[in-house]
């Protein structure tokens, strides 16, 4: 990519960080990925060669070494946080029907549980989005307090609590735009299976690393719309 020719820190940042993907790859880092493969399960829409050659940029730039970020990836941090501060505080990145990626959402809450708020056994969660096909429609959690596994596979485990939604609600609840509460509330959502972990799933869940609450900020108005475009 050409430079900007601009003596200013900000085309000169963006020289750097500004290509397509890259923040997203910081901000992988920023949120535990270690390897190749961690990273394009967090990204599950970026090519192979895009990924590799965005990698190859940002260690050349000194950002990162071997999969860690440097002191210089690490104060990306506050960037990263701004910009998911300004998407949530804004309309001008609403969430629409393309935003909804079934894979990285349950990448996200994989890395997401609060493994001291779960049992002391191992829970087999299994997830269905009941608007997606086949190929994108049913996912299996299996959590325990010392690890957090995701499958694409059933894996012929016995299935603890069942958990039902359209795509859109799971993610809207997921970015804090709804409760729990309003999340069960919703058309197409059912939870079902073993009462007494139906009663305590909740906590579970840590949620979006930059939901509004998080983050300070109210936010777009919780609504009950789906996203522009939605279907």
């Amino acid at each position: 990519m050409g430079g900007y020719g601009q003596f200013c820190a900000v085309a000169r940042a963006l020289e750097v960080v500004g290509e397509r993907w890259t923040l997203l790859i910081v901000r992988e880092l920023l949120l535990g990925a270690s390897s190749f493969s961690d990273i394009a399960h967090g990204l599950p829409r970026i090519p192979r060669a895009t990924l590799s050659a965005r990698l190859r940029a940002l260690r050349a730039a000194g950002i990162i070494d071997d999969y860690q970020l440097t002191d210089a990836g690490t104060a990306l941090a506050p960037v990263v946080r701004e910009l998911a501060r300004w998407a949530v505080a804004t309309d001008s990145a609403a969430l629409t029907e393309d935003d909804l990626d079934t894979a990285a959402l349950t990448w996200d809450i994989r890395r997401r549980i609060d493994t001291g708020a779960l049992p002391d056994r191992t829970v087999v969660l299994a997830i269905e989005f009941n608007d997606r096909t086949a190929t994108d429609r049913n996912y299996w959690l299996h959590l325990s307090r010392t690890s957090v596994d995701l499958c694409r596979q059933d894996t012929g485990a016995p299935v603890d609590v069942w958990l039902t939604a359209p795509t859109a609600a799971a993610t809207r609840w997921w970015l804090g735009h709804l409760s729990w509460a309003q999340l069960l509330r919703q058309p197409g959502v059912r939870v079902h299976g073993d009462r007494p972990l139906q009663r305590q799933m909740h906590r579970w869940f840590q949620r979006y690393v930059f939901t509004p609450e998080a983050l300070g900020t109210a936010g777009p108005e919780p609504t009950d719309a789906a996203p522009r475009n939605a279907v």
